[in-house]
C-alpha cells in the first residue's frame, strides 16, 4: 500500500505529460486528479491505522560497493 501511495501520483504525472494528446486533456486532468485523491485516501489509512511504531519500508537497493550498502527507502 505505501508503494501505491509513493508511485500513483508518478504515474499519473506521466500519464499526463506524455499520454495528454492521446486521451485527451480532459481525460489525463481527471487521471492526475483521481491518481492524486486515491494516494491521498491511502495515505489517511495508513496514517490512522499506524500505531505509533516506527517503520521502514525499502523499495529498492540504489548503490551496493563493498561493504556500503545504500538502499532507497520511506
Amino acid at each position: 500500500m505505501e508503494t501505491l501511495i509513493l508511485f500513483s501520483p508518478l504515474v499519473g504525472a506521466i500519464i499526463c505529460g506524455f499520454g495528454w494528446k492521446f486521451i485527451g486533456e480532459t481525460a489525463a486532468q481527471w487521471v492526475a486528479t483521481g491518481l492524486l485523491f486515491f494516494a491521498c485516501m491511502l495515505s489517511w489509512i495508513v496514517f490512522l491505522s499506524h500505531d505509533g511504531v516506527t517503520e521502514t519500508i525499502n523499495i529498492l537497493r540504489w548503490i551496493e560497493s563493498g561493504t556500503l550498502s545504500t538502499e532507497w527507502a520511506i
